[in-house]
Formats: structure tokens, C-alpha cells, sequence
């Protein structure tokens, strides 16, 4: 077996170290990070000597590490310290960007909103094209976190790994008490299964034209047939094309019939 260095040199050098300065890691903390990962549990001298860390940082280092998810602390003496699940860290750092952007949008639409509003500025359609599946999911659970009364689902096909993918975002919707709807196809809805307790009501439709969600009437994804390019999705939170895409999925669910499940 190499060293640690040729182990995670690497690592060090590709996507994964890339990936972690992205997150907002510095240097020396995505250094750390590898090296635990490593080896499972280090003391902090130890891991300064392994991650070229000076020892007068490593200490700083690693409570950075531990406030933010990716270091787990060992009682005793020396303090022994474990890398998180970076699947665990993950979620917790997409977590803190989710509130930020909250926070940030909150500003954004009481305070800067309305001096756009009052110079009268002619209003421009806000109307983003969303290319690819993995694009298409984070936007999806992005806007399914934030519905509070009311989350209108339309799923005419059930992707493998969808609902699993969706569970967490449908979980928080209904701690929050909004209303899930979801309207799809019999063949569909067969397939639920443990999923089916997230939803308050399903209708079902013989045909169906697209999928998408609407969030609480101010927000709208509506997913397109695959192109040649890659699965496509249109997202909005202009009043007017979510207005019209609530009236649409209204009518499909008047002339849907309930789904009994277990029948």
C-alpha cells in the first residue's frame, strides 16, 4: 500500500477537491477532510503531521470543520476527530444555502422589490429553462421546501428513485400542514407504495400531457417530454404562467376520478 500522499494525491488534484472548495471548504480544511477520510480517526497532531497543516491552524481548522457538518468529535484526551458521512455533509450544507437563499430573497422582495415596483419599470417574465435531470431534480426539491399551503403535483411517469429523491421536501411540506395533491396515472399509482401517505389526495387520468408542480399558486416547474438535447423544464414564479398552469391542473382534476388505494 502507498503512502497518504500517493493515495490522495488524486483526489487532491480532481473533481473531489474541486468539489469541496466549491462548497466553500478552504484549502487546509479540504485537506483535512481527505485525510480523515482516509485513515477513519486521527488525533489533531496527527492530523496535522499526515495534511501538512501547521499546527498553529489545525485546531481552527478542524472547529470550522465541526460547526459545518464534516468532522465529528471523539471525547477523551487528545480529542480524537472522524469525517461525517460526506452524503450527511452535504445535506447539511445545501441545508445552510436553502436558508441563505431565503434569507436573501426575503430582502430582495421586501425591500429592493418595491423600489423596482415603484419607478414603474416596464415588468419582465421571470422564466428559466432547466436542461438536464440532475438540474431539473435540485430545482424541484428547491421549490417543493418552500410550499406552505399548497403543493399541486402532476406526475403522468415515476422515474426510478423519484420519489426517494422527493421524500424529504414532501416530508417538510406536510409538517408544515400544506395540502399534496397529486394527479397522475393508474399505473402510477399502483406503484406508490410506501410513498402513498405523502399525498392527502390522488386522482387519476387515462392520458396525460407533461408533469410539473405548483407551490402554493406563486411558483411553477412544468417538465417537458425529452428532447434531443436532454430532459427539458421551464420554472416560473411570474403570477400570470402560474396562474394559467393552476387553472389547467385544476381542470385535469375535476375530470380525474379518485384513486383507492388497496382496491
Amino acid at each position: 500500500m502507498g503512502s497518504i500522499e500517493e493515495e490522495l494525491s488524486p483526489i487532491r488534484g480532481g473533481k473531489a477537491l474541486k468539489v469541496l472548495r466549491d462548497l466553500g471548504l478552504t484549502e487546509y480544511e479540504a485537506s483535512a477532510y481527505l485525510t480523515l477520510l482516509r485513515h477513519g480517526e486521527m488525533t489533531a497532531i496527527e492530523l496535522s503531521e499526515e495534511a501538512a497543516i501547521p499546527y498553529s491552524k489545525i485546531y481552527g481548522v478542524l472547529d470550522s470543520l465541526s460547526r459545518r457538518g464534516w468532522v465529528e468529535v471523539g471525547g477523551g484526551r487528545p480529542r480524537v476527530y472522524y469525517p461525517s458521512s460526506p452524503l450527511e455533509a452535504l445535506r447539511v450544507e445545501w441545508a445552510r444555502k436553502e436558508r441563505d437563499f431565503e434569507k436573501y430573497r426575503s430582502i430582495v422582495l421586501e425591500e429592493l422589490q418595491p423600489i423596482y415596483e415603484g419607478r414603474g419599470l416596464r415588468e419582465r417574465p421571470e422564466v428559466w429553462i432547466i436542461r438536464g435531470l440532475e438540474n431539473i431534480l435540485l430545482s424541484l426539491r428547491g421549490m417543493m421546501e418552500r410550499v406552505r399551503r399548497e403543493l399541486m403535483i402532476a406526475l403522468p411517469t415515476l422515474a426510478e428513485g423519484l420519489l426517494k429523491a422527493l421524500s424529504t421536501p414532501l416530508s417538510l411540506a406536510r409538517d408544515r400542514g400544506a395540502r399534496i395533491l397529486l394527479l397522475t396515472t393508474d399505473e402510477v399509482a399502483s406503484r406508490l407504495g410506501e410513498y402513498s401517505h405523502y399525498f392527502d389526495e390522488v386522482r387519476v387520468r387515462e392520458e396525460m400531457f407533461g408533469g410539473g408542480v405548483i407551490v402554493d399558486g406563486a411558483e411553477t416547474l412544468l417538465i417537458l417530454d425529452a428532447t434531443p438535447g436532454g430532459r427539458l423544464a421551464i420554472a416560473s414564479d411570474h403570477k400570470g404562467l402560474t396562474g394559467i398552469a393552476k387553472i389547467y391542473f385544476n381542470h385535469l382534476w375535476r375530470t380525474a376520478k379518485p384513486y383507492r388505494f388497496g382496491q
